[in-house]
């Protein structure tokens, strides 16, 4: 039963400083061409991360309800896909890495995986880490492999994002793991899912427990961002590390409250994003209970809709919010200004291997109509006019979004 009205909720929430202030967005101005802090000049970027583990995430439960976890999550997922590409909303699906797998075998030694490393300590269960493998395949086992599922979410119109959960569903907290288990953890995921043709970008950290000591490896086998819990701070700009790693802030998860409607909740903390140039994060378990989805998931897909419609919020997979924040971090802009036009000159050390080419948001001081632009990239020098619409100019500012590696924008006016 709701007991608690919004307004009185933000002030409880205020309280137990669930909206304390995090990392801020720094400045990009560069002779008054600023460039956003999200892409289409939105005042908020909003992200959200399924944790996809079926039977994996849950083998420390009793066998029924591990099981029953997975079943779950086999029956909601066709209907999670539905949803998002009804209200065109791309999510990452941190997903661990053994369900890409069709099949495994035991090795001779009568293991599992016996080429993995086994963790240092393990206090969940007695026994082998991989005790629970069946070795079987995703017909005779389908709790333990998914690549059917992950065929579909990679073929939804969308765009989804497959992100890493680890290949076994491991904790790489100190105690618990070791550089090489990490490293050939991360490494088992590469090989899983290259033949889906994907590479992991995006990690997030299983149980939720931060596995940071670890961060200049994972940049180095190409994560680019994680998801991160901190009792300090649940809405903030992403937060780049010293590896180049970057952190991805929690907001809230997914659930039903006993004492108030969640979906408010999550209205609160988006509008407060908002009003602040934050990023708001929302993760889930694909395997909870379908009332879940119904009274609180799809309600806030339709809240984020709506605000995207009115330009305040823009959504995005959790590596291509990362990728923006470091094209902007790494872009610098020169400008040469005319009676007929303005050359603008960027100059980007942007590591496309790790983050690709994203498109950034120039904010461009003018009070004359543009009747035509001219972008060239890696010399190719091309005509944007009839090519793909511009933002008018408003307010004498033109937005405009081009690539990170554009080397030079033309503007001619009128």
């Amino acid at each position: 039963m709701r007991t608690y009205s919004p307004g009185l909720l933000r002030r409880v929430f205020e309280w137990k400083g669930q909206l304390a202030q995090g990392n801020r967005a720094a400045t990009k101005d560069f002779g008054g061409i600023e460039i956003a802090p999200f892409k289409n000049n939105s005042p908020a970027a909003v992200s959200i991360s399924a944790d996809f583990e079926m039977a994996w995430g849950w083998r420390s439960r009793p066998g029924p309800e591990c099981a029953s976890k997975a079943a779950n999550e086999r029956r909601n997922v066709p209907s999670l896909l539905r949803a998002l590409e009804e209200y065109r909303i791309p999510i990452t699906w941190a997903t661990v890495g053994h369900l890409f797998l069709e099949s495994c075998t035991r090795g001779n030694c009568g293991l599992a995986h016996a080429d993995m490393p086994r963790p240092p300590r393990n206090e969940r269960w007695d026994g082998d880490w991989y005790r629970h493998d069946p070795c079987a395949n995703v017909n005779e086992a389908p709790a333990w492999y998914a690549p059917d599922l992950i065929a579909t979410i990679l073929s939804s119109s969308v765009g989804h994002e497959l992100a890493s959960h680890s290949f076994s569903h491991i904790d790489f907290s100190v105690t618990t793991s070791t550089p090489e288990l990490v490293r050939m953890e991360i490494s088992a995921c590469i090989k899983a899912m290259d033949p889906f043709g994907i590479r992991p970008r995006s990690l997030v950290f299983c149980h939720n427990r931060m596995g940071y000591q670890y961060s200049d490896l994972l940049y180095e086998m190409g994560i680019i961002v994680v998801r991160h819990r901190d009792s300090r701070s649940r809405l903030a700009y992403p937060e780049r590390t010293a590896s180049g790693l970057y952190k991805l802030y929690e907001s809230m998860n997914l659930r039903l409250a006993t004492y108030y409607n969640y979906v408010d909740k999550a209205k609160i903390f988006i509008d407060e994003a908002i009003r602040r140039g934050d990023a708001y994060h929302m993760w889930f378990h694909p395997s909870d209970e379908p009332n879940v989805f119904e009274e609180a998931f799809i309600p806030i897909l339709d809240h984020i809709d709506s605000q995207r419609g009115k330009g305040l919020v823009w959504v995005s997979t959790m590596a291509d919010l990362a990728a923006y924040c470091e094209a902007r971090e790494k872009t610098t802009i020169s400008a040469i200004r005319s009676q007929s036009g303005m050359t603008l000159t960027l100059e980007s050390s942007l590591d496309t291997s790790k983050f690709g080419n994203p498109y950034l948001t120039l904010l461009i001081p003018l009070d004359r109509p543009v009747t035509k632009i001219v972008y060239d990239q890696d010399n190719d020098s091309q005509d944007s006019t009839a090519a793909r619409r511009t933002h008018p100019v408003e307010n004498k500012r033109l937005i405009l979004n081009v690539p990170c590696k554009t080397k030079r924008v033309q503007l001619f006016f009128s």
